[in-house]
C-alpha cells in the first residue's frame, strides 16, 4: 500500500503534471491527505538541500483547515532555514513574531498606500509595454513584458536602480525554483540577492536624505512604527527580499494567466472591453482558476486529525491551495472560467488566515493597469502559437511561453 501512495504522489513532480497538475489532484482529491510527497520550499537547492516526506492535503476542507490552524501547522521552515537562502518574513514566522511583523507590514501596505502608486505604476507598464509588445506582431509575453513589469515596479518602490530590472528577475526566478539551474548558480543567485539587499539597504540609511523622494516601499519598511515597535535593519533587508522574490515571480505568472484569459477564454476579453468596471471578477476568477501560487509546506506542532488522516508531531504537510481552487465540492465544474460565480472571493491563491497574502492589493494593481493599457491601445488579442504551461516547480502554476499577436484599435 505505502508503495502505491508513493507512487501516486510522484507523478505530482513530473514536468507534464506541473504543466497542468489540475487533472492529478482530481484523481487524489478522495484520498486525501496523502502521505510521502517530497519537494522543495522557496529558497532551497535541489541537489543539495534534502526536504522531507510530507502529508498531501488536496481537499479545500483540509486545506482551509492546516492553512488556518496556525497552532497547530508551524510555517516555520528548517529546511529553508538551513539552506543558503535568506528567511522569508511572515511566510516562515510563527506568533508571536508573525504577529508583530504584520502589524507592521499591514500598515505599510494599507490599501491607500498602494492607491497612490496607481499613476506611477501606469507609467512603467506603459513604458515597458512600449518597448516589448510591438503592435500587430507575434509576441511571447513572458519573455519580457510579464517578466519586466514586475521586476521593475518592485525597482521603483525599493528605490532600486531600474537597470537592476533583470537581476529581479534572476534572483526571483532562482528562489522561486521556476528556473532549471544547476544547484550552485541557484545558491549563487541567493546569495548574492542576500548581499545585494544587505549593502543596499544599509547604504540607503546612511544616505537617506539624499534619496527623500524615492523608494516609497523601503522608507515605509523604515520609518513604520506600531505600538513603539519598528523593524530593525536585518528585518527590513529581509522584507526587501521578500517582497522582490514574491513580488517579482508570482505577479508575473499571473500577468502571463491573465493574458491567457484575454486570449483564450471565449467572451472574456469583449466583456473587459464593454465593462471596465468587470475587471475586479475576472481578476478573481483567474485567481481561482489559474493562481500561480500551488502549494506550500507547514510543520505539525501537535497530532492532529485531518480528514481521515492522523498526523503526527514533527510532519511536514504540502498545503495545496491550487487544488482546494479546484475543488468541485466548493466550484461547481472548475474547469469552466466563470467570473459571475458568487463564492470568488473564497479562491485561496493569497492563502488563508493569518497568512494571506499582504501584498494582495499591489498584484491586483501591476494586473489593472495591464488591463486598463490593453483595452485602451487593442482591439483584440489573438493567439498565434499554443499556450505552453511551466514545468519546472509546483510552486507556482503559469506559462513559460505566451505568444500573442495585439491588434491596434486603428487597424481593426
Amino acid at each position: 500500500m505505502e508503495d502505491t501512495v508513493l507512487e501516486d504522489l510522484s507523478i505530482l513532480g513530473a514536468p507534464e503534471s506541473i504543466a497542468d497538475p489540475y487533472p492529478i489532484y482530481d484523481q487524489l482529491r478522495a484520498k486525501s491527505p496523502l502521505f510521502g510527497y517530497r519537494d522543495f520550499p522557496p529558497g532551497t537547492v535541489p541537489g543539495i538541500d534534502d526536504p522531507q516526506p510530507a502529508w498531501v492535503v488536496l481537499r479545500f476542507d483540509h486545506v482551509s483547515q492546516v492553512a488556518y490552524d496556525h497552532e497547530r501547522f508551524s510555517s516555520r521552515d528548517s529546511l529553508q532555514e538551513e539552506s543558503s537562502a535568506p528567511t522569508l518574513m511572515l511566510v516562515n514566522h510563527d506568533r508571536p513574531q508573525h504577529t508583530r511583523l504584520r502589524k507592521i507590514a499591514a500598515k505599510v501596505f494599507q490599501p491607500s498606500s498602494i492607491k497612490a502608486f496607481h499613476e506611477e505604476a501606469k507609467v512603467l507598464a506603459a513604458q515597458t509595454m512600449d518597448e516589448f509588445l510591438t503592435p500587430g506582431e507575434p509576441v511571447d509575453v513572458m519573455e519580457d513584458y510579464c517578466a519586466m513589469l514586475p521586476s521593475r515596479i518592485m525597482a521603483a518602490l525599493l528605490g532600486v536602480p531600474m537597470e537592476r530590472d533583470r537581476d529581479i528577475r534572476r534572483w526571483a526566478t532562482a528562489f522561486m525554483l521556476s528556473e532549471d539551474l544547476s544547484p550552485e548558480e541557484r545558491q549563487s543567485r541567493n546569495v548574492a540577492l542576500l548581499e545585494f539587499f544587505d549593502a543596499f539597504v544599509r547604504d540607503f540609511v546612511a544616505n537617506r536624505d539624499a534619496a527623500a523622494t524615492c523608494a516609497p516601499l523601503l522608507r515605509a519598511f523604515l520609518d513604520t512604527e506600531v505600538e513603539g515597535e519598528k523593524l530593525s535593519t536585518e528585518e527590513v533587508i529581509l522584507f526587501c527580499v521578500t517582497v522582490t522574490v514574491a513580488g517579482a515571480e508570482t505577479t508575473s505568472f499571473h500577468l502571463g494567466n491573465i493574458f491567457a484569459v484575454f486570449a483564450d477564454e471565449s467572451g472574456i476579453w469583449e466583456r473587459y472591453q464593454a465593462n471596465p468596471s468587470s475587471f475586479d471578477r475576472i481578476f478573481k476568477e483567474t485567481l481561482r482558476r489559474h493562481g500561480p501560487p500551488q502549494r506550500l509546506f507547514r510543520v505539525a506542532t501537535q497530532d492532529t486529525q485531518v480528514g481521515d488522516a492522523l498526523i503526527k508531531r514533527g510532519e511536514w504537510v504540502a498545503v495545496f491551495f491550487g487544488a482546494a481552487n479546484h475543488d468541485p465540492a466548493v466550484f461547481p465544474d472548475p474547469k469552466t472560467f466563470d467570473p459571475d460565480r458568487e463564492n470568488l472571493s473564497r479562491h485561496m491563491s493569497f492563502g488563508y488566515g493569518i497568512h494571506r497574502c499582504l501584498g494582495a492589493p499591489l498584484a491586483q494593481l501591476e494586473l489593472e493597469v495591464t488591463a486598463e493599457l490593453l483595452r485602451e491601445r487593442f482591439e483584440r488579442i489573438e493567439r498565434t502559437e499554443p499556450a505552453e504551461w511551466q514545468g519546472v516547480s509546483l510552486l507556482n502554476h503559469g506559462l513559460a511561453r505566451n505568444v500573442l499577436k495585439f491588434i491596434p484599435k486603428n487597424q481593426s
